[in-house]
């Protein structure tokens, strides 16, 4: 064989390699860029009103009045951050079944409340601690509801928690319940102002990291009537409630003490 042809089947090699390796890649570039999924609509949800905030987001919420009796009274119902209020609907349909009307509602960037003056409003750590923010949402909430019951109670878990008692801080609701508060990540919502919660009742789980603790600092700076159950395991959140039937008793006896129909 001799140099040049040597030479010219270098460069026929190299080149088919190139070819290969460029047809290679050009397919991984196609395999990374698969089709997104469709999304699966949402049910559509008989008790939906929309909420405006007082800086122009729409919270969208559920509103479940009690038949017969315009005067019930009503519950507030909060979410934990990465959640959205239609994990409520079990718990509200109880309430209801009690005779308290009830609005949860999708804080702000969650759920369907992801429109704010025609923009998106993504998910973000930043909404833990900005007292312009979640707060916000809570005040057009409870402000709604008082437009429809005389009075009124919110129920949070874990940052929906800390808001509910935020909310009785301030005179929006008349009670609150919080459940598996962490405190000292999302105490920066109340805007530096001392929180004195009214009517709190509060529940956590021993071995929940932090909740236990918070709960007791929490009922330490809270008003009477305030009371404070501990249970052991790590339950969260809603889990509190089915794991500790009594958990979700105390709440009801709670809410009918100090929201008498």
């Amino acid at each position: 064989m001799g140099p040049a042809l040597r030479r010219a089947m270098t460069i026929a090699t190299v080149a088919a390699f190139a070819l290969l390796s460029s047809a290679s890649a050009e397919a991984a570039k196609r395999k990374k860029k698969a089709p997104e999924p469709t999304p699966v609509p949402r049910p559509q949800d008989p008790y939906r009103v929309t909420i405006p905030t007082a800086d122009g987001v729409a919270l969208a919420a559920s509103w479940r009045p009690v038949d017969g009796n315009p005067k019930a009274p009503g519950v507030l119902l909060i979410h934990d951050f990465s959640r959205e209020r239609r994990e409520w609907e079990p718990f509200a349909e109880e309430l209801h079944g009690l005779g308290f009307a009830t609005l949860s509602f999708d804080l702000r960037a969650h759920g369907e409340s992801t429109k704010k003056a025609g923009q998106t409003l993504p998910i973000s750590l930043r909404f833990l601690g900005d007292p312009a923010g979640f707060p916000r949402d809570v005040a057009a909430a409870a402000a709604w509801l008082r437009t429809k019951a005389p009075r009124s109670a919110a129920v949070g878990l874990s940052v929906g928690g800390y808001l509910a008692l935020l909310a009785s801080s301030r005179g929006q609701v008349d009670a609150a319940v919080a459940i598996s508060v962490n405190e000292p990540r999302v105490a920066r919502l109340a805007g530096g102002e001392p929180v004195t919660p009214h009517g709190a009742l509060l529940l956590a789980c021993a071995q929940d990291p932090g909740r236990a603790d918070s709960a007791k600092k929490l009922l330490a700076a809270s008003a009477e009537p305030k009371r404070m159950l501990l249970f052991p395991g790590g339950a969260h959140n809603l889990v509190v409630l089915r794991e500790h039937p009594e958990a979700k008793t105390a709440t009801f006896a709670w809410l009918a003490d100090r929201l008498p129909k």
